[in-house]
Parts: structure tokens; sequence; C-alpha cells
């Protein structure tokens, strides 16, 4: 991330590679852009990253609802931000990241001490990023097929190049135990170095960084992610905010912390979970925490005390008591037959 002292810029350096087309959509005057904005007190930096050059201003933000004529990735970086998406405010925290298409119309609102990112890139960029995204092995060309290459792929042609439609992506509960997400932040610096040193190459590196950035938020490991479809309808949209909330926290979420997160009133969200999987919230948190648990078991080494800490039971009988019940084992029991022991 830039550092808290910045070059004296003409501020229309700034804004050079933005502008607006005769429909209102933003649109960049260049196929790959960096900007930051950083928010210290009252006061808002916009701060934006060129070839082989930085510029920096002070102004108020602009809320208002716009779109793009190329996707738009964003990182929070430090602090909280508000994504304003078709007029629900939606709160993103540091590590979380929106991959939003040219026809979802948003506003990015940063709160105290927020740092967030923007990687701006065109149509014809992505078609190329796609395009050389290939893996020679064993005499075949292999390319992968993760949820932003998907995402991608059907918003360059077809009928979801009209759809408002996006993915975000929220760091998993194992990711920021480990600072697995760390990796985004890694890549993002090394494009801004390549971007701004101009070294023989550097077009071909920082394409390669991009991928390896998406590579990164499509591992399921390391980040949830969440396919927002807004044409579908707002119910859907809020069931998939709900569902994203209870893995997070493995299902250790109450309704009235949901209540608050989302905005919503708990019994409306109560009946919304009940309609789509036949669970009451409760129940669903319930399956979500008994999952989380179960791999684990499975998959990890970590003591059962351990566990029982980052699954925030209340004591280990309360666990074993949980755990028997939904598989009709001990914890003990069910790491011993999925391990093999």
């Amino acid at each position: 991330m830039p550092q808290k002292t910045y070059p004296d810029t003409a501020a229309d350096n700034v804004t050079a590679h933005v502008s607006k087309t005769i429909s209102g959509r933003m649109k960049i005057g260049r196929p790959f852009t960096m900007f930051y904005k950083i928010k210290y007190g009252s006061q808002l930096l916009h701060y934006a990253v060129s070839p082989g050059s930085v510029s920096s201003m002070i102004r108020p933000n602009d809320d208002d609802l716009h779109q793009h004529e190329h996707f738009e990735l964003l990182y929070v970086l430090e602090g909280e931000l508000i994504n304003r998406i078709e007029q629900i405010n939606f709160h993103y925290k540091k590590g979380d990241a929106c991959l939003l298409n040219r026809n979802t119309r948003h506003a990015d609102i940063p709160g105290d001490n927020c740092a967030v990112v923007f990687l701006n890139l065109s149509t014809e960029y992505i078609s190329s990023l796609l395009k050389d995204d290939v893996v020679f092995r064993d005499g075949t060309d292999l390319r992968p097929d993760g949820k932003i290459h998907q995402f991608l792929s059907s918003n360059l042609k077809g009928e979801e190049g009209f759809a408002r439609n996006y993915l975000e992506f929220s760091p998993t509960a194992a990711a920021s135990k480990n600072g697995w997400e760390n990796n985004t932040q890694i890549s993002i610096d090394a494009i801004q170095q390549e971007l701004l040193g101009q070294k023989p190459g550097c077009s071909y590196l920082i394409k390669g960084l991009l991928l390896r950035l998406i590579h990164v938020l499509e591992n399921e490991n390391i980040y949830h992610s969440n396919f927002i479809h807004l044409d579908t309808g707002r119910q859907d949209f809020l069931f998939a905010r709900i569902t994203n909330c209870l893995k997070e926290s493995a299902g250790n979420t109450s309704r009235e912390e949901l209540s608050d997160a989302l905005n919503y009133n708990a019994e409306y969200m109560n009946q919304i979970v009940k309609k789509r999987t036949g669970l009451s919230l409760m129940q669903l948190g319930r399956a979500y925490r008994l999952e989380r648990a179960r791999q684990l078991l499975a998959d990890t080494d970590e003591s059962i005390s351990e566990i029982i800490r980052e699954l925030g039971f209340v004591s280990s009988s309360h666990f074993y008591s949980f755990f028997r019940k939904e598989t009709g084992m001990s914890p003990l029991e069910y790491r011993r037959q999925e391990k093999g022991l």
C-alpha cells in the first residue's frame, strides 16, 4: 500500500485516466489502471498509479451511483468500506474484495482510516488475460476454470453481458487465522511496483501477477465467494449474504448479530432461509458449525480443545454433546474414521 506522504501533483493527473461516455458510464483511458482511496480523519486522498508515475489529490468522495465500461476489482486494505450496490449498503472490512461487472450501479464510501485499492481492467485487457492463461502439461493445454474465470468469460459474451452481477470475496476463518489472505496484498503490491518501475517485460509480469491474484481469490481455502445476480431479486441477494456470514463464522452467529450486520429483521431473514433450505436460521448455523468441525477433525491436526475454542463452544461437554447428536459418534471416533487410524 502507498505510504502516507505523497508528491504534490496537479489534480487533473489523478482523474486523467477516467472519463464519462455519452451514456454516463465511467471509462478508463488505458487497458489497466490502479487507483487508491485513503481516508485519514475527515480527509480523503485519491491516489493514482500510472506507468512510471504517481499522482494524488484530496477531494470529497463521490457517493453517486455509477457504472463502468470496464471491470473493477476493489480490495479493502485497511478499515471498513460501505459498498453501495443498487441503493443497498453492504459493509466490507479489511481483506474483503468485490469484482463488479459493467452493468452494476454502485458507489464506494470509505470509513475512517480506510484504505481501498481499485484495479480497473478493460474488456480487451480481460480477453487478453483469459486467452493467455494457459498451463502446458503433458502435451495438453490446460485453462483454469475458477469462479472469476467463469464470471469474466460469461460477462464478455452472451446474455450475461447485459446482466447486473458481481462476485464478492471474504477471507475464510482459516485464512484469517494463518494470514493466507496476505498473498492478495503481496500480489497487489507487486503489481504496483511493476507499474511504477516500467522495466523491460513489465507488461507481461503485470498480467502474470493479475492471474496469480485471481488464483488466490478463487482458492476456496482462502476466500469465501458469492456470485450475486441482482436480476434474480433481492431475496436471493439477501440469502447469499446470510449464508456468507454463517460460513465465515462457522455458524457461530446469533440471529441478533446477523440482524445488526445485514440491517434486516431477524424473523424476515429466518423466513427467507426457511423458504430456500427448509431450515431455520439456527438450524442452518448448526449445519455450518458441524461442517466446519468435521473439516477440522478430518483435514487438520488441531487438538479437539483447539477446535472447541475456534468454533466458540462454551465447554467441551457442549461440543461433545453437539457432535454426537449430529453424527452418532464422538469427535475422536470421527477423526479416527476419516484419517483411517
